[in-house]
């Protein structure tokens, strides 16, 4: 294990539970990496890719976002979220962890890296704070996707006017993520959509921490989120002095199998941001960082890392 656990108090009062992989005494400081993951997931995920950043003199934070991980396990309410906006309350919990770290490391470069869900908090995040990192990664971004988007909009609407926003609801848990998988039929499991690698699969099934069930409000603002940060609004706003790596694979659904995060990419070039690396992976799914060629995706975040925040 190369990290410890803390928490932090939200700005609400909400106690959030944060990890973070301190700098081997041999490596000289070279920035503060935070980290956002993805839905249904936590932060210990991230530990190997963390891990690597450590050796890169990155030190790395990640916290576990309400309804997940560790951070949901403090009231023993996996999935549970009441608030009025998960986004809103998500992005809010990320800027005071970011403040935490810089008031831990004041003066070093920040680099915001977010997976899926994780991801689109990041590209709200830099709506707002955006002056406030140096280099945004995105891995497993999604565009508006028509099907899923719009059905789901109405859908998660219609259920949380009748039902309240606070229940789970498993018709459209899985409307949502059997639509994901229904690309690689017939299927070995409910997450074949994530890696064609089968051990990494099977860990995450089995993973004590992994969430499906959750309250309806956050796959409510999950989709509304996801049509609004594709809007062109959303790209006018993003700051074009960032340097933005995206990353994907053209199997990935969530990108809508490339052509998707591919849209992302052109709309965030035809905002002006002449600093974005788009690496599209052949044959990965959802989880670059867990997939069979995951060393060779690392190596090319390092490589731009190198470029974006020399030592």
């Amino acid at each position: 294990m190369h990290f410890n656990t803390y928490t932090f108090t939200a700005t609400d009062g909400e106690e959030i539970c944060y990890y973070k992989w301190e700098l081997p005494k041999e490596v000289p400081l070279r920035g503060i990496m935070q980290i956002a993951h993805g839905l249904g997931e936590h932060a210990g995920r991230y530990d190997h890719i963390a891990h690597r950043f450590q050796q890169e003199g990155f030190v790395v934070y990640a916290n576990d976002h309400r309804a997940h991980g560790k951070t949901a396990e403090i009231k023993q309410m996996y999935g549970h979220y009441d608030g009025d906006e998960y986004f809103d309350d998500v992005v809010a919990d990320m800027h005071t962890l970011s403040l935490l770290m810089k008031s831990e490391y004041p003066e070093s470069k920040c680099v915001l890296f977010g997976h899926s869900m994780g991801s689109l908090m990041s590209r709200k995040y830099v709506l707002t704070y955006g002056d406030e990192i140096d280099a945004l990664i995105l891995s497993g971004t999604a565009n508006f996707i028509k099907g899923l988007g719009n059905i789901g909009l109405i859908a998660t609407k219609a259920v949380s006017a009748f039902r309240g926003r606070e229940r789970g609801n498993e018709t459209l848990r899985s409307y949502f993520f059997d639509k994901l998988n229904e690309k690689f039929k017939p299927n070995r499991t409910k997450l074949d959509w994530i890696s064609s690698d089968n051990a990494v699969v099977d860990a995450f099934e089995a993973d004590p921490y992994r969430i499906e069930n959750f309250s309806i409000g956050i796959f409510e603002d999950f989709v509304s989120n996801l049509s609004k940060l594709n809007k062109k609004a959303a790209f006018e706003n993003t700051p074009n002095k960032i340097p933005i790596l995206v990353f994907s694979g053209d199997k990935d659904p969530v990108g809508d199998m490339g052509v998707g995060v591919t849209k992302v990419v052109q709309n965030y070039k035809n905002n002006g941001n002449d600093n974005l690396t788009f690496l599209l992976y052949e044959g990965g799914r959802h989880e670059m960082l867990n997939e069979k060629n995951s060393k060779e995706v690392e190596e090319d975040i390092m490589k731009w890392l190198n470029v974006n925040i020399p030592n």
